[in-house]
């Protein structure tokens, strides 16, 4: 059978039979006079074998080699891209959620819908670098380099301290940094340093805001947050935690998206 008519057999372009061919995938006799290569089923199911491996993202000469392995180094191969695989699914499976916690976000803002409600938010670690807080300790530098090199399965993280909370006037002390929810940490295998805290998570009472500044976050801001707390009869005994999801422009001015809110003691 010529190249052409096997080709078109096979679906292939005669270009890619004839790299096979000089390759030596294809053992067809060639063709006394002409020097055609008698090409055969064989062959066929050779070069079907070939782009079955390719398929899996196996070099191409591995693949032509793969033709004179024994299963056993195959299966090594096979074993080892699995894995990577398994690994891709899982990163993209946590970019797609966190897409998906963005676009819920944006829907509540757009929509103007009630921006204060309950959800379940799990254990989570968080480093603070920016705001009036102390400069980082060595092992929170650490944490701070390996969250940003894991984004987008880190987040940007916001805190108002409880002590601000407490005190008189309308002002909060306000920190920014960076945190993980325990659920990503495990799925990506980050091993944090042991300095840094791991904050347990559960039922949680959010309020969404967009804000201008979030270091000029006022209790006037957040009033909705505290009145709800004010309902419940619960009295500050740690920190407001939550995101910053994203920032953009409204009308003629940048805002940033804010999640922030306490733990529910009541569920």
């Amino acid at each position: 059978m010529k190249v052409h008519d096997f080709a078109k057999r096979l679906g292939l372009p005669a270009s890619k039979v004839r790299y096979y061919d000089h390759s030596g995938l294809i053992r067809g006799k060639r063709q006394k006079g002409n020097n055609y290569r008698d090409l055969s089923q064989e062959d066929a199911l050779s070069i079907y074998h070939v782009n079955m491996l390719r398929s899996f993202d196996m070099g191409v000469q591995e693949a032509l080699e793969a033709q004179q392995q024994e299963l056993s180094v195959i299966n090594g191969w096979v074993e080892g891209h699995a894995g990577e695989l398994e690994r891709l699914v899982t990163w993209q499976e946590m970019r797609l959620q966190r897409l998906r916690e963005m676009q819920a976000y944006f829907s509540m803002i757009q929509d103007q819908k009630e921006r204060l409600g309950l959800n379940y938010v799990d254990d989570s670690f968080n480093v603070w670098n920016f705001g009036k807080t102390a400069p980082p300790t060595p092992a929170e530098y650490d944490a701070i380099e390996l969250l940003v090199r894991n984004m987008p399965f880190s987040y940007i993280a916001i805190r108002v301290s409880r002590e601000s909370l407490l005190s008189p006037g309308n002002e909060l002390d306000v920190s920014i940094g960076l945190g993980i929810l325990e659920q990503n940490r495990s799925k990506l295998g980050l091993e944090l340093p042991p300095e840094i805290s791991r904050s347990p998570g559960g039922p949680k009472v959010n309020l969404l805001m967009e804000l201008h500044d979030p270091f000029s976050m006022t209790k006037m801001d957040i009033a909705p947050l505290l009145e709800e707390m004010r309902r419940r009869k619960l009295v500050p005994q740690a920190d407001l935690v939550g995101r910053i999801f994203i920032s953009y422009m409204k009308g003629s001015s940048f805002v940033h998206g804010v999640a922030l809110g306490f733990f529910a003691e009541d569920g």
